[in-house]
């Protein structure tokens, strides 16, 4: 575990680029990776396939912006959010490169679009129990106590899409306190075995009751 660590801390501390989803990537230090850590780049390949062009697709955890530029591309109008600041700066970063009209913004969940309507919302989200303490970039791991992150996001969906997209990975022991944590409504669409860990992308939809 400790060189595990070590390993992503070295990481971390680098710019990498990447090509994914259709375009080149570039991941700035201190953002999530998302073709080391699989899930990110995974989810923009099957959320680009979902968008269609003129669509209002929001994104909750841009990160380096993977997902939100394949929406992008795919002819969607995309607002991409994050909490962190870095990850905003990546997300505007690697849009102004592919020249992809993406609007990131900086804020927690659905806080910074308050009276907007979206066709989809896609979340990328943290989904370890906890608070992430001793991991790096413990705020894209860590969905707080009792799984928080994901019942907001579920509880919070219907004010502002009639569907929503989250990914869960079930390489960890929490899975299904994660899985749970998303409601009895959330619909398993796609499940993808990918470099040994089983990667699974839920649909919920507006009029489900969310998660107590």
């Amino acid at each position: 575990m400790r060189g595990t660590l070590a390993l992503a801390r070295w990481r971390l501390a680098r710019s990498r680029v990447h090509h994914v989803a259709g375009g080149p990537l570039v991941v700035l230090p201190q953002v999530f990776d998302p073709v080391h850590t699989r899930v990110g780049a995974w989810l923009a390949g099957h959320a680009a396939a979902l968008a269609r062009p003129g669509e209002r697709w929001l994104e909750l955890g841009a990160g380096s912006g993977v997902v939100a530029c394949a929406l992008a591309r795919a002819g969607a109008d995309v607002t991409a959010i994050d909490i962190d600041p870095q990850a905003v700066r990546n997300t505007r970063l690697n849009a102004a490169l592919a020249e992809l009209p993406v609007r990131a913004v900086e804020g927690d969940l659905f806080g910074p679009v308050a009276g907007e309507r979206f066709d989809a919302v896609v979340a990328n989200l943290p989904f370890w129990p906890g608070t992430g303490e001793g991991l790096p970039l413990p705020a894209a791991f860590a969905a707080g106590p009792d799984f928080a992150t994901l019942r907001r996001f579920a509880a919070d969906l219907p004010t502002y899409a009639p569907r929503g997209y989250t990914v869960l990975s079930e390489g960890f022991s929490g899975f299904p306190e994660a899985r749970a944590a998303l409601g009895p409504w959330a619909t398993l669409l796609r499940r993808e075995r990918v470099r040994g860990e089983w990667l699974d992308l839920f649909l919920l939809e507006a009029g489900a009751p969310a998660a107590p």
